[in-house]
């Protein structure tokens, strides 16, 4: 996303230090289920967040676990909660970076590799981190804030068609061009509550979500090219499983998805893996109510076959 920029640094309060985790990983259960997980394996957690899924492997006795994610608040949490636990490797960097990063930490060959794709809770209730229109915050959205470009620079620079096109590419916003013509309109901006104030004023009426929901989502995803690292982290997760070693992706956007079907899709036509989930699993009733950031969750599995 081009050249690195410091990180944004507004008066806004972040959750204090050692605050307990709220995230909660969806569908833990069933991953670990399709993972099979063996107690002399080796496993990648490529999206650690607070340590729910990394934590599963290891009650069901993973040998090993490296825990990446890219965002440095997520690797000191996850550090403080595996406490120099020698099973847990916790590193800051991208999925996308899987291919160098595994191997430079003693992972050759995992037996498992993990996704649980999107936004964690932890990074959508901190306000300084600029995610969620619901806290007003910096226009940055970013998981590793000390690299890349934030969305302030999306949201001020890029010519109105190509906001539009964001918008409709990673928001599926039917109504983009309106939008990017309000936002462009009130331009500068630097404020999560102004663009959402913004947003709302070009969608009047009631609406069944927050007007903001999709423009927020489709930013952060340009923002972070997280499609673009999908593709990357997937075939580095091919590469690396062993033979009979699982990939389960967790994905809660369709494009996502997508990406995820269809690449099992090539794999099993190439010979080299099989698909185990025909149909993606969804999170039952019990889980939804529980935690209703399962309900747009879609698990996906395949086994890598020994002629990868």
């Amino acid at each position: 996303m081009g050249d690195a920029v410091p990180p944004l640094r507004p008066p806004y309060t972040k959750p204090p230090k050692g605050a307990s985790p709220v995230h909660a990983p969806v569908l833990v259960a069933a991953v670990i289920d399709l993972t099979e997980v063996s107690r002399q394996g080796s496993y990648v957690d490529a999206t650690a967040g607070a340590g729910g899924h990394t934590q599963a492997l290891l009650d069901a006795g993973a040998a090993r676990v490296l825990a990446l994610d890219a965002d440095p608040d997520a690797v000191a949490r996850l550090r403080d909660r595996f406490n120099d636990d020698p099973r847990v490797s916790p590193v800051q960097a991208n999925f996308r970076d899987l291919a160098r990063v595994a191997p430079a930490h003693g992972f050759d060959r995992a037996d498992g590799v993990i996704f649980d794709l999107g936004l964690s809770s932890d990074q959508l209730d901190d306000p300084s981190r600029g995610f969620s229109f619901q806290h007003d915050g910096p226009l940055d959205m970013r998981f590793d804030p000390n690299c890349g470009r934030p969305a302030l620079d999306l949201v001020n620079h890029l010519p109105e068609p190509e906001l539009a096109e964001l918008l409709r590419r990673y928001g599926d916003e039917r109504r983009a061009g309106r939008i990017a013509r309000r936002i462009v309109q009130r331009r500068p901006m630097t404020s999560t509550a102004v663009l959402a104030a913004t947003v709302k004023r070009a969608i009047p009426g009631r609406q069944r979500i927050h007007p903001a929901t999709r423009t927020f989502q489709a930013l952060r995803m340009a923002v972070n090219d997280e499609l673009g690292a999908l593709t990357a982290g997937l075939q580095a997760a091919h590469d690396l499983a062993a033979p009979d070693g699982r990939v389960a992706v967790i994905a809660f956007h369709s494009h996502e998805d997508r990406i995820v079907k269809h690449r099992f899709r090539a794999w099993a036509a190439a010979g080299t893996a099989e698909i185990l989930t025909r149909s993606p699993l969804r999170a039952d009733a019990a889980e939804v109510t529980a935690n209703r950031r399962a309900r747009s969750a879609k698990l996906r599995a395949a086994r890598l076959t020994l002629t990868h």
